[in-house]
């Protein structure tokens, strides 16, 4: 008898290995990609730095350095979430939580437990001894709170004299703080450095508590993302309060109008899921609307969607931002239409859950750049992702199907106007994490399991 072994035998060894070797050459891309080496290093009294291992969290413990980023940045966008301890009763004031978000390692942009106190300062989203906060938009301590930070360095003419001062806007929790503000000087303990350009991105060890950290985020600075005030001349109407021209309709039969400065969505009886979309596709871009939904309606945003023949023959297809007037209450959340449901749930988020305002409009915004997309209800934040599947697509109004139902139900969308966000030259078209949590994960939004949609489905999402 040969001991060879059979032809199949073989054949099954054989695409076994190699679906192995594939495997590893992926997972090996997949972390080369997403976890860059030397991305933070410790910054611990002049110390040689050392290479940070990345985990779910980033934790600054007490004395024991703060963390700095090897790269330097100039313009940048920064959102990232924090958590500061419950401290003794016994810490009071600068020793409750303190730490800190440095920008370029001069000007602090304050972390501390500070909830329900006046705006200070010194407290926390306050540019640290410079300007208080708008307004105390800090959460207690023990809960993870969220910064949104568009900042501007100073500018320097030929000899290097400063001819502009860093420029701030952030927004603490979904709410803005500072506005287009000016930095005059370093703050703090930097109030006797030399400013510059460029810079790291420092968060600080006061050593006062272990200050945690998880999706930290830096990009090209997208001016004026974050300044209602000076948005007006960068964002371009989506529609036109008259007629529905730039729009064609895909999928079911549901009726669409503009009336009353709206686009409003009717429902149909027996009829697939209807969409009104775009006549062009978006890449990167900030996109605000209201939106009135009948409570018992489903409906939603599309944003970077398509729809093309070899995809179950035309099936729109894409990100989309939940509408969910049920008592589930995921409104903003993120759902892949057509292909892996949802994304980023509410299923652990009870504050963006009780944003909706049931029969009444809301504000939606949705924020695309790279691979980085992030949804805000009536001002607060909702998900916040890493994504690379589609990069560009159109923008769609859903009607959900209702099954057989014949009384009509509607959902309406008004004041719709986008900024597109060009990416400066040179730099790549995915946003750069410099501290990423696995793929797909989400601010304050628990992973909730696939929830596929049957066709019999009504008005809402199985949940």
């Amino acid at each position: 008898m040969s001991s060879r072994l059979p032809a199949h035998t073989r054949l099954v060894l054989t695409t076994v290995v190699m679906i192995v070797v594939i495997v590893s050459l992926q997972k090996c891309s997949t972390l080369d990609s997403t976890r860059p080496p030397l991305t933070w290093v410790r910054d611990t009294n002049n110390a040689t730095p050392r290479a940070l291992a990345f985990d779910d969290e980033l934790v600054i413990e007490p004395g024991a350095g703060s963390f700095r980023t090897v790269k330097s940045f100039g313009a940048c966008s920064i959102s990232l979430e924090f958590k500061v301890p419950d401290m003794p009763e016994t810490a009071t004031g600068q020793h409750r939580g303190n730490s800190g978000v440095y920008l370029l390692d001069l000007y602090e942009i304050q972390i501390l437990d500070t909830a329900g106190a006046p705006p200070a300062i010194d407290g926390c989203g306050a540019i640290y001894n410079q300007t208080a906060p708008s307004v105390n938009a800090a959460k207690p301590a023990g809960q993870w709170q969220s910064y949104e930070i568009d900042f501007s360095p100073p500018t320097f003419d030929a000899s290097n004299k400063k001819i502009a001062n860093a420029r701030v806007t952030a927004r603490l929790n979904g709410v803005t703080i500072h506005d287009d503000v000016e930095i005059t000087s370093p703050t703090g303990s930097r109030h006797d450095r030399p400013e510059t350009a460029t810079g790291p991105i420092l968060l600080q060890d006061h050593g006062d508590g272990a200050v945690r950290f998880r999706n930290l985020f830096i990009g090209p600075r997208t001016p004026p993302a974050l300044s209602k005030k000076n948005q007006s001349s960068h964002f371009a109407p989506l529609f036109n309060d008259m007629s529905l021209e730039g729009w064609h309709q895909l999928g079911g039969h549901a009726a669409y109008r503009a009336q009353d400065h709206s686009i409003v969505g009717e429902t149909r009886p027996n009829q697939p899921n209807s969409f009104l979309v775009t006549d062009r596709n978006y890449a990167d871009f900030e996109l605000d609307l209201e939106f009135k939904v009948d409570p018992t309606l489903n409906s939603g945003v599309q944003f970077r969607s398509e729809s093309t023949p070899e995809f179950e023959n035309g099936r729109v297809h894409g990100y989309q931002a939940e509408i969910d007037p049920s008592d589930r209450a995921w409104t903003a959340g993120i759902y892949d239409e057509g292909r892996r449901g949802w994304l980023a749930s509410l299923e652990a988020n009870p504050a963006a859950q009780h944003a909706f305002k049931q029969n009444q409009w809301n504000s939606m915004r949705i924020v695309a750049v790279g691979d980085h997309l992030r949804t805000f209800l009536n001002g607060l934040p909702v998900a916040n992702i890493t994504d690379a599947m589609t990069r560009s697509g159109f923008i769609g109004l859903q009607v959900h199907n209702v099954g057989p139902r014949t009384d009509p139900l509607e959902v309406r969308w008004r004041n719709l106007r986008i900024r597109e966000i060009p990416l400066p030259p040179g730099k790549r078209a995915s946003s750069p994490l410099l501290f990423r949590r696995p793929r797909r994960t989400s601010t304050l939004v628990a992973q909730a399991p696939h929830h596929p949609r049957s066709s019999s489905q009504t008005t809402t999402r199985p949940s």
